[in-house]
């Protein structure tokens, strides 16, 4: 996609002025969360949510699957659970991380294989004010609560249409999210159906499997022990894994940079619900 020449030299003039600021990470509770940054790139990296990637300014951006040619952009939108490398260095580019939990999150995890949209950028463009504020750290949580919530929109809008969720898979949710610590076993039991069954009505309606599904409620315990003063170690353990060098190389995994990097408040600011910086923030991108 080619921007125009005054939408295009409108944003690049205006993201030029903050390419030397930190990323920045608005956390919307269990509901998504938005990163932004002007040095986003990783190698291949696999995560529960979906994801809307925009180029703040216009120019396009690198993607490329697991195995397949890369795709020069400037709007997509990834299924969940889709590996994909990343590079956006010197592109102010702005991540929308859609969790399961949303009211949409169905309609990206049906997005068909290999569960990669390209996107109209210029359809986005009454939100390019607020895509600039969420960059340069002007937005406040309410106002990235509410930027999030118009650009998933417009998303959806340029998305095929899905199915909406069965209602009883809904309501399994809903137990997973209140007794998190059930194991499967145990979940089949509370709901009166098979292993089998559960996980077929559950993988249909979500787009993702019971057991990723799980791994997706502790990497979102993880984001609130990272935004805690904890250290590593303790968030490891926490989190339930067995050592500082798992929980380093699955985090890596997951978001393409390390702990450490994550929580040095020189590089990242996060904004939480309660609408104060973090002192020690997670980063996603």
């Amino acid at each position: 996609m080619t921007p125009s020449t005054s939408a295009g030299t409108h944003q690049r003039a205006e993201c030029n002025r903050t390419s030397e600021l930190r990323d920045n990470s608005y956390v919307m509770g269990d509901q998504g969360f938005v990163y932004t940054s002007h040095r986003m790139a990783s190698a291949l990296t696999t995560r529960h949510p979906a994801v809307l990637l925009l180029s703040a300014d216009y120019q396009p951006f690198e993607f490329a699957l697991e195995a397949g040619p890369p795709l020069q952009t400037n709007a997509v939108v990834v299924a969940p659970r889709t590996t994909r490398s990343l590079d956006a260095s010197g592109v102010p580019l702005l991540s929308f991380n859609i969790m399961p939990s949303h009211a949409a999150f169905h309609i990206f995890s049906a997005l068909h294989r290999p569960g990669v949209l390209e996107l109209n950028r210029h359809a986005f463009s009454h939100l390019d004010e607020s895509f600039n504020e969420l960059l340069s750290e002007a937005a406040r949580i309410s106002d990235a609560a509410a930027t999030f919530e118009h650009a998933i929109t417009e998303a959806v809008r340029q998305m095929p249409p899905a199915s909406p969720p069965d209602p009883k898979a809904m309501a399994l949710i809903r137990l997973i999210e209140a007794r998190p610590e059930l194991s499967l076993e145990e979940l089949a039991r509370e709901t009166g159906r098979s292993h089998q069954a559960m996980s077929r009505l559950f993988s249909a309606a979500v787009g993702m499997s019971l057991r990723d599904y799980h791994g997706w409620l502790r990497q979102r315990r993880l984001f609130g022990l990272m935004c805690s003063k904890r250290s590593l170690t303790e968030v490891a353990q926490t989190a339930g894994f067995g050592d500082s060098s798992q929980f380093s190389r699955t985090f890596q995994r997951w978001y393409g940079q390390s702990p450490s990097f994550s929580r040095n408040p020189e590089f990242v600011r996060v904004l939480g619900s309660g609408g104060r910086p973090h002192d020690d923030p997670a980063r996603e991108g």
